[in-house]
């Protein structure tokens, strides 16, 4: 049995199609995990409407802090105790002074509430709180 024997003119190639393919899935992959992951913060409220509303982009290293309209807290969108917030609103006021920090909270939640993440925030001497209001754009399904 005789093995094929290659010309110097005949040399194997790799083909880079394949490749880019792998590239381009692992791009658009990390592109789609990243933006859920801003996504999973957020909780279901009716946002209330603002006609003066000052635009902003998502930013991830925010801290969310959500009320819906029984009242309950959330932490950066999962749920928690007004103990747990007070703790989070301490060490972020430590750690990360200038943390912008959002409130999502539901247009027919109870104001007391709203009051009390306002006042822990002021304690904690954190200022930078912005308050989330419907916007067509976003808020699109």
């Amino acid at each position: 049995m005789r093995l094929p024997i290659f010309d110097s003119e005949d040399e194997p190639e790799v083909s880079m199609s394949p490749l880019i393919d792998c590239v381009f899935l692992l791009l658009i992959f990390f592109l789609v995990s990243s933006m859920t992951k801003v996504k999973s913060k957020d909780i279901d409220v009716d946002l209330p409407v603002s006609e003066a509303a000052v635009k902003m982009k998502p930013d991830d290293k925010q801290a969310i802090v959500g009320l819906d309209n029984n009242g309950s807290l959330y932490w950066d969108g999962q749920p928690c105790s007004a103990n747990f917030l007070m703790e989070q609103l301490r060490a972020t006021s430590i750690s990360q002074p200038d943390r912008r920090i959002r409130v999502d909270m539901d247009k027919d939640a109870p104001f007391g509430r709203f009051v009390e993440v306002m006042d822990a925030c002021q304690f904690y001497n954190l200022s930078n709180i912005g308050i989330r209001t419907y916007d067509e754009s976003y808020n699109k399904n």
